[in-house]
């Protein structure tokens, strides 16, 4: 008999136990405010930046830890930009090609669902996991490169793929890289490293250091209240007043 009521006791507290990770889960998936900004400033073809984010960005964003991030994802980096004759023009850190590939990844973050959001999360997971395709396939020669798009289209279900190439050929795929341009000068100009990460609009050195050979750990300094498990390897339950009430009770009704 006394282990039938440990038993049903600890099933009791485990129940509730879940049910709070489930509320404190639900409250991240649900509210914009609990999401750490993460802008990411980037080349197409820089080595550093293809590292980042095939290792360290895309696959931390697999798991829960996509509830936790608003991501903006700005493909410019260090190039230099002119307006001549009603149209910008471009010279890239690594060369033409890379403007090219700059350019397809502007349009793919503007036309992709319309640039909206998945439900639920900070960023576009169609989108990022097309740019993450890109990053980790284009085979580079020197200043030569191959964009796998239509591979990459295929893999991750975009189907306005002719969209996206037509856009990157054209003044509005020009007009998208400009406006990332805006956006990178506006944290640097030029940006000191490339790839370039800023938590919550605020650069700081240090933490563009260690994103770049740790993003998870980086990202969950700025986790406010209860981290998700990913942060520390196992699920982090507070113990509330509500728990411990909850518990009290159920030991006075075996007494």
């Amino acid at each position: 008999m006394p282990n039938l009521k440990f038993a049903f006791i600890f099933s009791l507290i485990f129940a509730f136990a879940l049910a709070q990770m489930d509320d404190h889960h639900a409250s991240h998936m649900n509210h914009e405010q609990h999401r750490v900004n993460v802008a990411v400033y980037y080349e197409s073809l820089c080595p550093d930046s293809r590292k980042f984010f095939t290792q360290q960005l895309y696959p931390s964003l697999q798991g829960n830890l996509s509830n936790f991030v608003n991501l903006t994802l700005v493909p410019y980096g260090k190039t230099k930009m002119n307006f001549v004759t009603n149209e910008y023009e471009f010279e890239c850190h690594h060369g033409p090609k890379e403007c090219e590939g700059n350019k397809i990844q502007a349009c793919a973050l503007k036309l992709i669902d319309g640039g909206r959001k998945t439900e639920g999360i900070g960023f576009n997971k169609v989108t990022v996991g097309f740019i993450n395709c890109l990053m980790d396939k284009t085979e580079r020669k020197g200043n030569d490169a191959t964009f796998p798009v239509k591979d990459c289209a295929e893999i991750n279900h975009v189907n306005n793929l002719n969209i996206i190439e037509n856009c990157a050929g054209h003044t509005d795929g020009s007009n998208y890289l400009a406006n990332l341009g805006a956006l990178t000068k506006a944290v640097a100009d030029p940006l000191a490293s490339v790839p370039t990460i800023v938590f919550n609009q605020n650069f700081k050195s240090e933490d563009n250091t260690l994103a770049q050979t740790n993003f998870v750990k980086a990202l969950c300094q700025y986790i406010q209240g209860t981290k998700p498990s990913d942060c520390n390897g196992a699920s982090n339950i507070q113990i509330s007043l509500g728990f411990l009430v909850v518990v009290s009770f159920i030991a006075k009704l075996f007494n």
